[in-house]
């Protein structure tokens, strides 16, 4: 299970990424508390779901901890180009997975 877990979670991240500018008012321009919390609530709601879900506090831990590490690998306009990318249904580039790997490996 050690071994899936980088990977799980990178997929949980991915699909928090494709939640993170979501929300009221207008579109985010950087990273915002807004934007962190619905990158967290998204990554912790996948990943305590599906096939093998992970413990919620080790979820919560874990995905703060790939929001502040995707933060320092990438810029906000990387971030967002990202999300919209994924929200539109697109293949993530092996850029952003390898981007998504090393984060969730630096938190677990």
């Amino acid at each position: 299970m050690a071994g899936r877990a980088p990977l799980a979670l990178a997929a949980a991240a991915a699909a928090a990424m494709a939640l993170a500018a979501c929300g009221g008012g207008g579109e985010p321009t950087s990273f915002t508390p807004e934007v962190e919390d619905n990158f967290v609530n998204s990554c912790v709601d996948s990943a305590t779901t599906g096939a093998t879900p992970a413990e919620e506090s080790d979820a919560e831990r874990i995905c703060g901890c790939m929001y502040n590490e995707l933060k320092q690998r990438m810029s906000f306009e990387e971030f967002k180009a990202a999300d919209e990318s994924l929200r539109e249904g697109d293949q993530m580039s092996a850029d952003l997975s390898a981007t998504l790997q090393a984060a969730a490996s630096a938190c677990t």
